[in-house]
């Protein structure tokens, strides 16, 4: 006996109990591909995406920081180049003098703290010996102060001033 669901099929089902075999297989065959995914391949799945969220997690708090690295590097630089303009306008006798406020090597107490934490900025003067100022004076300001990681960073600004 031919069955008319498989009439391409070769094998004679005489036996009531092989035809039922037969649909059972074909049922079960069509229950596993249309079933959905299985355990397995959501917790694959999810890690795959757990990582990538991961990355891009660990991606942005390093931008975040490399941001605030460049704005405080540019507002130390900032301080740095308003400092040396108002040393530029000074007459060059007047500069590395002990009792200027930009005596060589120490604090300039107006630019203290000015806007990074620990900011100090001290000018130097490397041709200056202490005696007769140089012409062209050459000045040095360097700006030291704790970033947001609690690391002490340092920049710095040269000038040549002439008479």
């Amino acid at each position: 006996m031919w069955h008319a669901a498989y009439p391409n099929s070769a094998l004679p089902l005489d036996d009531p109990n092989q035809l039922r075999s037969v649909g059972q297989s074909r049922r079960h065959s069509l229950r596993r591909r249309c079933g959905g995914f299985t355990l397995v391949e959501i917790m694959v799945a999810v890690s795959v995406i757990l990582i990538a969220v991961a990355g891009t997690l660990a991606s942005q708090l390093s931008a975040q920081r490399l941001n605030l690295q460049a704005a405080e590097t540019a507002a130390a630089m900032a301080d740095l180049q308003t400092c040396m303009e108002e040393i530029l306008l000074l007459p060059v006798e007047e500069i590395p003098v002990a009792e200027s406020e930009f005596a060589d090597r120490q604090p300039i107490a107006a630019y203290e703290g000015l806007h990074l934490t620990g900011e100090r900025i001290t000018a130097s003067y490397p041709d200056y010996d202490g005696g007769a100022v140089p012409d062209p004076l050459e000045i040095v300001l360097t700006n030291t102060w704790r970033d947001s990681g609690g690391s002490t960073r340092t920049v710095q600004l040269s000038c040549m001033k002439a008479r």
